[in-house]
């Protein structure tokens, strides 16, 4: 077995402690022959000056006795003056406690030994720390500098045309060789056209793709992670087979990587690898896809060929895309998705639909909000004989949800003919809170027909409903 670094100076002192509590007696005096003298005196020996040891002897009951009183050996010049008091003092010490250990019982010995190797244990740990904190913060130190130098060099490689050839600081060096890579990838980030070209030249003349593909096939999860985003953001496009097969990864962070890579170094089909994936695509994913294709300005022509995809996360992907990159061409196909036996992919295609404002799919809407109340109440039905619970606090439901998104996708494109409906869904006092003042809301935007409903309504509602009115109606006056 191999022990860390740390303990091997525990380990020592431990040991050298428990040779010392665990002889009996010092054996034989120090005249007596090696191999005959016991472990105590010959430890004494080893770590007492030969100046004393010429002072001392041994007997045969585990005793040392000087030639000389402590007075002699202060005043005798030739053995060290106050130095050799001090020492005999030291030994006197050493020997009260040895006496004092070997008048205990057994289990009191024991609990001494644990005493103690617990003392020198954290005693060795708290050297450890501050060993390690002060060479943590060195290596920090250097490290800011060594940015701060290689921040200046790549300006100076970029903006000053005096500069004819620049040396890197310790360019050859591993350590620094990643420091450099990162500065350059912070600062390739953050420009565009030629200056951006001119620092990945730069990246490739110093061999630095190198380092960075190294990193793509590496073991470590963390260091492979690493290596997709720095091949991806400098155009490496030699690793695009290696990194496709990590998009079904079971590590979450090593398949985001290779999915935003593969979507900023496949330039024919950015988002083929939907095809493949078996994973569901999270949010997080979805975010990072998205983030990646605006970032990059890439144009996709149409995401309709993934809302046919057996994965539910990717029809829902392709559907906010829709929605977003507002493709007025695909509505037709989001419209047919609105009665998907999925109630998430019904939920993603009304969602999409708003941003597209097709005014003609409103009686689809409508109908969809039909069959998303009778599926809700039949939910909360059995809500309240299992739980007993307030229906307007299952704001989770994807009924409800839908029903609320199909009435906020209504709001720029309805007319004076949806007011029924709005009257209906706020008058419905089992409907939550918040859809019944959005149809207030969108009501009070439709003149007049709009303020005329509403007048009547607060002729004849509740004090919660009135107030909702009220409410409203103040808001849109400020």
């Amino acid at each position: 077995m191999i022990y860390p670094r740390k303990n091997i100076l525990t380990n020592a002192l431990l040991s050298l402690c428990l040779i010392l509590l665990s002889v009996q007696s010092f054996g034989m005096s120090y005249r007596t022959p090696t191999h005959q003298r016991s472990m105590p005196t010959l430890v004494l020996q080893a770590v007492t000056p030969p100046i004393l040891l010429s002072h001392i002897t041994f007997n045969g009951m585990g005793s040392f006795q000087p030639e000389d009183s402590p007075v002699q050996l202060a005043q005798n010049p030739a053995h060290g003056g106050n130095g050799a008091a001090n020492i005999q003092e030291d030994l006197n010490f050493v020997q009260k406690a040895w006496n004092f250990y070997q008048q205990r019982l057994l289990r009191e010995k024991i609990l001494i030994a644990i005493v103690v190797y617990l003392l020198i244990s954290i005693l060795a740990l708290f050297v450890a720390i501050l060993i390690n904190r002060q060479l943590q913060t060195k290596k920090r130190k250097k490290t800011r500098e060594l940015k701060n130098e290689y921040q200046e060099q790549l300006a100076a490689f970029l903006f000053d045309d005096t500069v004819e050839r620049i040396e890197f600081t310790g360019i050859n060096i591993p350590q620094n060789r990643q420091i450099f890579i990162d500065e350059l990838r912070v600062l390739h980030s953050n420009l565009y056209g030629e200056t951006a070209e001119k620092l990945r030249d730069l990246y490739f003349n110093l061999e630095l793709h190198k380092d960075s593909l190294r990193k793509v096939y590496h073991r470590s999860w963390h260091q492979k992670a690493k290596g997709f985003r720095e091949v991806a953001q400098m155009d490496v496009k030699d690793a695009n087979d290696h990194i496709r097969s990590f998009v079904n990864s079971k590590n979450p962070i090593i398949r985001v990587e290779a999915q935003v890579a593969m979507v900023k170094l496949s330039e024919d089909n950015p988002l083929s690898f939907l095809d493949e994936l078996t994973y569901e695509l999270s949010e997080w994913e979805q975010i990072n896809i998205y983030d990646t294709l605006t970032y990059h300005q890439m144009n996709i022509d149409s995401f309709e060929s993934w809302l046919d995809n057996p994965n539910p996360s990717v029809v829902q992907f392709a559907l906010r895309m829709i929605g977003l990159f507002k493709h007025m061409h695909s509505a037709p196909r989001v419209q047919q998705l609105l009665t998907h036996k999925d109630a998430r992919i019904r939920l993603a295609a009304v969602q999409a639909l708003k941003p597209l404002e097709v005014a003609e799919y409103i009686p689809d809407l409508k109908e969809l909000f039909r069959r998303e109340t009778h599926d809700l109440m039949v939910i909360l039905n059995e809500q309240r004989e299992e739980n007993k619970r307030d229906i307007r606090s299952l704001d989770d439901l994807l009924p409800r949800k839908i029903r609320f998104a199909i009435v906020e996708c209504m709001e720029p494109i309805a007319s004076a003919q949806e007011i029924p409906f709005l009257s209906e869904v706020a008058s419905e006092h089992e409907n939550s809170f918040k859809i019944r003042i959005l149809a207030i809301r969108i009501m009070a935007a439709l003149h007049p027909e709009g303020d005329a409903e509403l007048e009547r309504l607060l002729a004849q509602a509740d004090q919660i409903l009135s107030t909702m009115i009220i409410n409203v109606k103040q808001n849109l006056e400020s």
